[in-house]
């Protein structure tokens, strides 16, 4: 029996490259299942929440419908609702019957609800009549035509690709809800994004990663915006992905390859929405911190590992994992291509708006300036506090709101580990990159402030504060929060995936119960009346949402198996030397460690064989090779089986055989120990590419 090891190309470690599809596949069980209980948690809330309460949905579905009906994208200030658009206003359970074009804050009543059979097509909306029968009124003016069009021609491609309909033949509540769920698609796999990010910081922590990954899900107000139109699901989901290839730009993965996501990722999220400009100086950065951690690992001198004499087996002793050829050049061909892609692929629309209208983005004419307010602390404490608690949990046009003392408690909650995180982190590197984690949530409320006080500052009213968006930030975020839980140690950490999973179902149970009744609950009437309410308005018949519920518990009550399950599975032993050795190359501290283990063997039959250093002949003097690199974490809880999975997904360079030990007789397994040794020994001097830089001592 042997074990193809195979070394990713141009001396980078097994798992140290950026490879999506080879995440998709090493993802656990455990982060599939949070994956889709967060895609039931969405769905649910699609329908939970009546369409258009919910803030600027309606001109988010009049500005993909324009678009589906061939009416472009104009300049600011020359494009208004469309009459289909309100028409839909005024069906839709955002008014009420007499006055239907503005916000009702009362319950919505089952009775008001046209059949679903009776309910016109969005094309037939345009000749909707007021109840005096006098036509509709004109739309107000279109100001999300000032964002790029990304998001919205998504949604036309979705709406136009569904069979039997031209994009506007559909019934309008059904047009809403299929939006809504493309969104809930969109932030669907936020979850696992931030375990990937996870998982690469913590070297593959399983803990770490698995807290991290549950932290979206504890956030109320992401899944309500997430299940709406809006184009910040759009936003967070390529910044998700643009973070996640920082991670590994930070880790030490500066190949050309990874520079092309970056650029790709970047200059999507940058058509998506203004926003996402902090993501730039982000991964310019990374670049030069990269380079410069290349630079000084290529000429610091080797360290011996620190590890038990029973340790497993480290893929770091076989001297492969070195500084790649290249790391130590500064990046302007990384930098050169990230930014030509990120340009291409959406950072033009911004250049041209430079151009032709001398202004990163225009201003809206004719729109709306939000609250008057008097003076500057009031405008301090609606920026601060309502800022906080839209981003928890404000649910429609942040009508109904949680409890003060969740909000608060839950801010705190998240501040601490993530503080917790950096003052414990194992080294110097560590910290350095959770601080890099910070900048997004940093960069976009220093954006958002800047815009609202030079409004504010302006004509005094107050607009364009709202917690969605700093959801942009909210992956990296998660990241640093799930890393924090480790501060805590191996063992205790262990039980805080099952802490995460119970946080998070009482924030959305909290939230349900506080949204249901406030939405749909008739005056004297109970939760079930409530439910016939939302059922009746819903798209979808009634047994569509109670196939959701079901399918959400059943992958509740699996997440919850697994996190019990991480506590009481025991994991490898820790390396006692958090801090480890100083890593070369790459930033092996951050590293993967491979954990070699017999497959398919039989106990006491085969096991991996580790050359006892008395068998060992001394080797010539004047010989060189690659002193062994620590790789070790005092943080590691990757099992034997999910390192191995890790580590054995295909990459592109030829494998190297390494065939377990037969212990039949002493004298196999010292003639077997010996092979070994001198394979380990040839592996480190061929080929070229991957010796080590750092002369033996």
């Amino acid at each position: 029996m042997s074990v193809s090891l195979a070394a990713s190309p141009a001396g980078y470690p097994v798992g140290a490259r950026f490879r999506p599809i080879m995440l998709l596949r090493s993802a656990p069980l455990p982060i599939w299942l949070i994956t889709g209980l967060f895609a039931a948690l969405l769905a649910s809330w699609s329908v939970l929440v009546p369409q258009y309460h919910a803030p600027d949905e309606p001109n988010h579905v009049d500005a993909v419908m324009r678009l589906v009906q061939g009416a472009g994208w104009p300049h600011p200030g020359h494009a208004f609702v469309r009459p289909d658009g309100v028409g839909t206003i005024a069906a839709s359970p955002y008014g009420t019957d007499a006055l239907p074009y503005d916000l009702d804050y009362a319950p919505i009543a089952k009775g008001d609800a046209t059949p679903r059979a009776d309910r016109p097509t969005w094309d037939e909306m345009g000749d909707t009549r007021q109840p005096d029968g006098e036509p509709q009124p004109p739309g107000e003016i279109q100001q999300l035509v000032q964002h790029p069009p990304l998001y919205y021609w998504v949604g036309a491609a979705v709406l136009r690709a569904l069979p039997g309909s031209d994009g506007d033949g559909l019934r309008w509540d059904v047009t809403i809800g299929i939006l809504r769920l493309m969104s809930a698609l969109m932030v669907t796999p936020i979850p696992l994004l931030v375990w990937a990010g996870a998982h690469r910081l913590s070297d593959g922590n399983r803990v770490a990663a698995t807290c991290a990954a549950l932290v979206p899900l504890a956030i109320p107000q992401f899944s309500h915006i997430g299940s709406t139109v809006n184009n910040d699901n759009l936003l967070a989901l390529t910044a998700g992905l643009a973070t996640v290839t920082i991670v590994y730009v930070l880790c030490g993965d500066t190949s050309l390859r990874t520079a092309a996501w970056a650029g790709v990722f970047i200059g999507l999220a940058l058509f998506s929405k203004s926003l996402a400009i902090v993501l730039v100086p982000m991964v310019a950065l990374a670049y030069l911190v990269a380079w410069r951690r290349a630079r000084r690992d290529a000429h610091a001198p080797p360290a011996l590992p620190r590890r038990g004499p029973d340790a497993p087996f480290l893929l770091a002793e076989t001297g492969l994992m070195t500084v790649p050829p290249g790391s130590t050049r500064a990046p302007w061909r990384q930098l050169l291509l990230g930014g030509a892609l990120m340009i291409g692929f959406g950072g033009w629309w911004w250049v041209v708006n430079a151009v032709r209208y001398r202004t990163f983005q225009p201003e809206t004419p004719g729109f709306p300036l939000g609250n008057y307010v008097n003076d500057w602390g009031d405008y301090t404490e609606i920026l601060t506090n309502g800022t906080i608690l839209r981003w928890w949990g404000s649910f429609g046009w942040f009508e109904s709101n949680l409890p003060t003392e969740f909000v608060r408690s839950a801010s705190v909650a998240v501040v601490v580990l993530f503080a917790l995180a950096i003052i414990r982190g194992r080294n110097s590197r560590t910290r350095v990159n959770l601080l890099f984690l910070l900048w997004p949530t940093i960069g976009l409320f220093g954006l958002m402030t800047l815009q609202s006080a030079l409004a504010f500052a302006d004509h005094h009213h107050v607009s364009g504060i709202s917690g969605r968006y700093l959801y942009a930030g909210l992956p990296s975020l998660a990241i640093g929060v799930g890393m924090g839980v480790l501060a805590f140690g191996r063992r205790a950490s262990r039980v805080f995936p099952a802490l995460f999973f119970a946080a998070a179902a009482a924030a959305q149970w909290w939230s349900i119960k506080t949204v249901l009744p406030y939405f749909w609950k008739p005056p004297g009437g109970d939760l079930a009346d409530a439910w016939d309410a939302m059922t009746a308005w819903s798209p979808w018949p009634p047994a569509a949402a109670v196939t959701t519920m079901w399918i959400g518990a059943a992958f509740a009550l699996a997440v919850l198996v697994s996190c019990v399950w991480i506590a009481f599975r025991p994991g490898p032993e820790a390396d006692p030397d958090p801090a480890g050795s100083a890593p070369l190359g790459l930033d092996l501290a951050d590293a993967e460690p491979a954990v070699l283990e017999p497959v398919d063997s039989e106990p006491e039959s085969s096991v991996w064989a580790r050359p006892d250093p008395s068998d060992q002949e001394p080797a010539p003097s004047g010989s060189t090779g690659s002193a062994p690199v620590n790789s070790g974490s005092a943080h590691s809880e990757a099992g034997p089986a999910e390192s191995a999975r890790m580590d054995s997904a295909p990459v592109d360079s030829d494998p190297m055989d390494i065939a377990p030990v037969d212990t039949g007789s002493p004298e196999s397994g010292r003639s077997q120990a010996a092979s070994t040794s001198t394979t380990r020994s040839t592996a480190k001097g061929d080929p070229p590419s991957m010796t080590s830089p750092v002369p033996s001592h």
